[in-house]
């Protein structure tokens, strides 16, 4: 038989009940009394517990910005070059620049203008202008600038961590947070123009995150460093310093120039700086930059550089006044030749080793990578490293890219290392430490991403690759500002002639841009050349 069970009883109608009402009211009121009376017990409580969480968080803040701050006074102190030499704190000279002047109102204003150039210090202009591009040739010590204030602000963020004091070089800018943007090695060709500003304004907090992911992967930091950054910027705390304009191409200049300008507005309070060439910086005007140039070094700047940098190579003993002189007078001679300060770190390392220098710009670098490269216990090392790093630079320079991916190095390394079974052990380790180390030439700029340590660098191999290729293929380069200090070195190194009459058959323009570039062709070529005559002709008939 089967049980089928019985439906269930219906529920019992809701109804109010007095007594269960009359006592919750009753707990209510108690409790709302007792909450009355010990209000400021709660209230103070309440606050204690607000102020460990805000105390909590400021601890995990500062523990993430001095992590930062780590990273970035490594990244600073090596950018020196030649890198593992001296730190830059130890090395480094102010320099001067060329302050902008007021348009005058009338004229009793221009007749009593003061004649000639008046030079100031950069910290002096630091706190005037929200924007500021840093003009200058290559080698100028633009770069080496950036890294010098990101490394004051370190030092003056962390004085109170470990004590010591940060030297007052900057003033109020000191107490801003860096953040260095390599601008080269972001990529600028995702859209056109007008679609790509138009995609900024919208997508502004996207942009922020760009800018602090390209700053924490320039010093080697990590992700979760990006918030407590986000914070300082977007409070108008941090000081941008966004490098290598000159290296980008007319359409990235026209989008990272909009692309400053539109953070520039969102981010109001922050100090802006740029490094720029001495021309082509016209989209950096266009977004409220003010141009600043660089001025080159005087005869006591060229002092305080040759004496600080015999003090790093000769620690054991302190540098005689006679080493002084000698140093101070090559160095003075080079700087009157128009060498800028990398070329004077060069020359007074050269010098240090051999005892002289090379007068000839090409014949200087490929003595320093002699230096840089050889190591005693490896000497087949230096060969290999000079051939990785040619094919490199040239790949990077013909596509025009800043850096290069860890398997582009490595396949690099492969092609010109012999067979395996003809190789030292762990060869291409080897080589690979040599060339990232610290006085390698690459050097991190992201996840496995590497680039030169300065862009001449880049330049001087790309140079020393062309010298067997036909000079008719650099034909299409020649109006490429950006191949312009290959061509330099090439000047030195091949066969110009094709070169230059290319170049002189085409239209000048007011500024004679042709002729000044012929110019630093000449002065670069060896007496020898077969071109260097007719075009010193040329150059004096006009």
């Amino acid at each position: 038989m089967l049980h089928l069970p019985s439906p269930a009883p219906a529920p019992k109608p809701w109804r109010f009940d007095v007594t269960s009402a009359l006592i919750g009211a009753g707990v209510t009121l108690l409790l709302a009394g007792l909450a009355y009376r010990n209000r400021n017990a709660l209230r103070l409580g309440w606050e204690g517990v607000v102020e460990s969480l805000a105390q909590w968080r400021d601890r995990l803040r500062a523990g993430t910005e001095g992590r930062y701050h780590e990273r970035v006074a490594a990244w600073a102190r090596s950018a020196v070059v030649p890198g593992g030499v001296g730190s830059l704190d130890r090395i480094f000279v102010e320099p001067q620049v060329l302050p902008p002047e007021p348009a005058p109102q009338t004229l009793s204003e221009v007749e009593t203008a003061p004649l000639g150039p008046r030079t100031l210090p950069l910290r002096q202009t630091l706190g005037g202008y929200p924007r500021l591009a840093i003009l200058g040739t290559p080698g100028a010590g633009r770069t080496t600038l950036l890294a010098h204030v990101a490394l004051a602000c370190s030092h003056a963020a962390r004085a109170g961590d470990d004590g010591a004091e940060a030297q007052p070089t900057l003033g109020p800018a000191e107490d801003r947070l860096p953040l260095y943007v390599p601008l080269p090695a972001m990529d600028w060709s995702e859209t056109g123009d007008a679609v790509e500003q138009d995609r900024e304004v919208r997508d502004t907090p996207e942009e922020v995150g760009r800018l602090i992911h390209a700053a924490v992967n320039a010093v080697g930091g990590s992700g979760g460093m990006v918030s407590a950054l986000r914070q300082r910027l977007e409070a108008g705390e941090a000081v941008v310093l966004a490098d290598g304009w000159d290296e980008l191409s007319s359409p990235g200049q026209r989008k990272a120039g909009a692309w400053l300008a539109k953070l520039g507005d969102a981010l109001p309070g922050n100090l802006w700086l740029v490094s720029a060439g001495i021309r082509g910086y016209a989209a950096l005007t266009e977004a409220g930059f003010v141009a600043l140039p660089l001025v080159a070094w005087d005869v006591g700047q060229v002092e305080t550089f040759a004496r600080r940098w015999l003090e790093i190579l000769t620690p054991a003993d302190k540098p005689t006044p006679a080493a002084i002189r000698n140093l101070t007078a090559d160095l003075q001679w080079a700087a009157r030749a128009g060498a800028p300060p990398l070329e004077l770190a060069l020359r007074a390392w050269v010098l240090h080793a051999d005892g002289e220098a090379p007068s000839q710009r090409a014949a200087l670098f490929d003595r320093a990578l002699d230096l840089l490269l050889w190591q005693e216990e490896e000497p087949w090392l230096a060969g290999i490293c000079r051939a990785v790093l040619g094919q490199v630079a040239l790949s990077l320079q013909q596509d025009g890219r800043a850096a290069a991916d860890r398997e582009e190095i490595d396949a690099a390394i492969e092609s010109v290392l012999p067979p395996p079974e003809e190789r030292p052990t762990r060869a291409a380790a080897h080589v690979f430490r040599a060339l990232t180390g610290r006085q390698g030439l690459l050097r991190l700029r992201g996840p496995n991403r590497y680039a030169f340590a300065h862009p001449v660098w880049q330049a001087y191999l790309t140079a020393c690759q062309l010298v067997t290729v036909d000079p008719t293929e650099l034909v299409e380069r020649l109006d490429d500002v950006r191949w312009d200090e290959v061509l330099r070195f090439y000047a030195e190194l091949g066969d110009m002639g094709p070169l230059v009459t290319a170049w002189l058959r085409r239209p000048d323009d007011m500024f004679q841009t042709h002729r000044h570039r012929l110019s630093s062709w000449v002065q670069a070529a060896p007496d020898d050349a077969g071109w260097r005559n007719n075009a010193m002709a040329i150059l004096a008939r006009s």
